[in-house]
Formats: structure tokens, C-alpha cells, sequence
């Protein structure tokens, strides 16, 4: 099984591999030397099987790479073609729209997904995939739904925003209170920046 390293985030090398026939792509954490070695071994065992297990869930409700096999620290997945939103002069509305379909399938399984940018959306032809889930978690709490609202608007154009809310308005039953959160965090972040200025 020849791996070949493409990228490395912060916490994890990401390689590219053939997987039993099928082009995959494994994530695998990288040991922390600054940390308590048996701290550090249960962070990463944790943090690697909660993704795994965010993203059998959330493969199954929408479009996320599937996972193919899970090790201690190391999860190999469906390797996804397309090109990230972030590389692509505009998302556009149609996209931004299937980019809120997506977050209301995520958030009604109860799922955050933590980074909801257009770095970590995936297009290809009609498609829209979202992947990195390294920072996802489960929680029903509104707030927590609001950020990954409010990390996708900051992302995004104005026009293809506006196409992002009326989507994940119609979507998603708690809609409504997530939107009234994300509103009182931009509220709560000007006022701060309001009183830093003030300094």
C-alpha cells in the first residue's frame, strides 16, 4: 500500500493511496512531542475516532467522503474529485445554496462541523461535498450551529450569502434559532470591537 504525502495541516499529514482497489486518502495525526506523550496518545486516539465516527454519520445524510477503515490514529477515506471552493473565483448562488443544504443535514443530525468554510467544500461538476471534519462534534446547542453559519457567511459574497440563509431557512427546522444566535454574535462582536477602538 504505497502512500504519498499531499498536504499537512496542523494536526494532521494527509496522503493518497490506493485502498483495496479504491483511490482513498488517509488522515493521520501526528504525534505531539511538546505534550505529555500518554496525554497526548489519548488526544489523538479520541479526536481520530470521533471523526471517523462524525463522518460515517454524516456520509451517510450528505455528501462527505465515506470512511473505508479506521486505525489508532488514522482514518483512510473515499478519495473525492473536485476542486476546493476556496480556489474558485466565486462560489455562486446555486452552490452557496447547495453549501446551506448540506449544513441543514449536518445540523439535523445534531452535528457541528467546526470549520464550514470554503476551504473545506469540495466542488465538482453539479456537486457540492464538504470534508475536514476534524474539529466536528455533536451538540443541539444553537450557538454552536450559529458559528458554522457565521464561519460560511465570512467566506462568502453578500449575493451568495443571502442564497446561503433562505436555503438553510427552509432546510432546517431550527433554522430560525440558530439565525437569531448568529445574529446576536455579530451583535456581541461589533460591540467588542467597538470598545477596543475606544482604547
Amino acid at each position: 500500500m504505497a502512500l504519498k504525502k499531499i498536504s499537512e495541516g496542523a494536526e494532521a499529514d494527509i496522503y493518497e493511496l490506493d485502498f483495496l482497489g479504491v483511490p482513498s486518502i488517509m488522515k493521520f495525526r501526528r504525534r505531539k512531542s511538546y505534550l505529555v506523550p500518554e496525554i497526548e496518545e489519548s488526544l489523538r486516539f479520541v479526536r481520530t475516532k470521533t471523526e471517523a465516527r462524525i463522518l460515517a454519520k454524516a456520509s451517510s445524510i450528505t455528501n462527505a467522503p465515506r470512511p473505508l477503515f479506521v486505525s489508532k490514529y488514522g482514518i483512510i477515506m473515499e478519495k473525492l474529485q473536485g476542486i476546493r471552493a476556496s480556489e474558485m473565483h466565486s462560489l455562486g448562488s446555486e452552490s452557496a445554496s447547495r453549501a446551506a443544504s448540506i449544513l441543514a443535514s449536518l445540523h439535523g443530525a445534531g452535528i457541528v462541523h467546526g470549520d464550514f468554510t470554503k476551504a473545506n467544500l469540495l466542488a465538482y461538476e453539479n456537486r457540492l461535498y464538504v470534508i475536514d471534519f476534524g474539529l466536528s462534534f455533536y451538540s443541539s446547542s444553537a450557538e454552536d450551529m450559529a458559528f458554522d453559519v457565521l464561519l460560511i457567511k465570512r467566506s462568502i459574497s453578500k449575493d451568495e450569502y443571502a442564497s446561503f440563509r433562505a436555503e438553510y431557512a427552509k432546510s432546517f427546522d431550527k433554522a430560525k434559532e440558530v439565525l437569531k444566535k448568529l445574529d446576536g454574535i455579530e451583535r456581541r462582536g461589533r460591540y467588542q470591537n467597538r470598545s477596543l477602538d475606544a482604547k
